[in-house]
């Protein structure tokens, strides 16, 4: 047998034996009870701080850098900094906000990775004292593990109704 050969085959022993130690993917329940409590413990949060019309304790479950991005509508910002700036002008402008659930599903990802999708209705009370009419709302919140917290890391929002 030749060099060249032996070589090529040793290398593909080796690609073989690599393949085969690979690391198999860690199995997740994708409705884990505590990361599903611990993911809505963080979103009753937000939701109080929403109907008081607090802008940092609205993003305070967000990542606080710039790997955060919130989306709605034709509005994109990117980065905890940007998204601060934008919900104070907004807040500044409310007395506060209400919000029901309608829908939601929680799906475990992996063991750092949560999606949150849910559907609600609310309004919100201007600082003059108007109330709106109920809006339909859909929403997608993307946690990830950073350490033992869980953060959002990507949030989208749209009219549903």
């Amino acid at each position: 047998m030749s060099w060249r050969r032996l070589i090529r085959l040793s290398f593909m022993g080796l690609l073989v034996a690599s393949g085969a130690c690979r690391s198999q993917p860690t199995a997740v329940d994708p409705s884990d009870p505590q990361i599903v409590a611990a993911v809505d413990s963080i979103l009753d949060k937000v939701a109080a701080a929403a109907q008081s019309a607090d802008a940092e304790g609205v993003l305070s479950s967000t990542t606080h850098d710039d790997t955060f991005t919130f989306i709605t509508g034709d509005t994109m910002l990117t980065g905890y900094d940007n998204a601060l700036t934008a919900f104070r002008e907004t807040y500044a402008l409310l007395q506060g906000q209400t919000s029901q659930i309608i829908q939601k599903r929680t799906r475990v990802l992996s063991p750092d990775v949560v999606l949150v999708s849910a559907i609600s209705e609310g309004t919100y009370t201007d600082k003059s004292g108007f109330t709106s009419p109920i809006v339909g709302l859909g929403s997608t919140a993307v946690f990830v593990r950073r350490g033992t917290e869980w953060r959002v890391i990507h949030y989208h929002q749209s009219v549903a109704k």
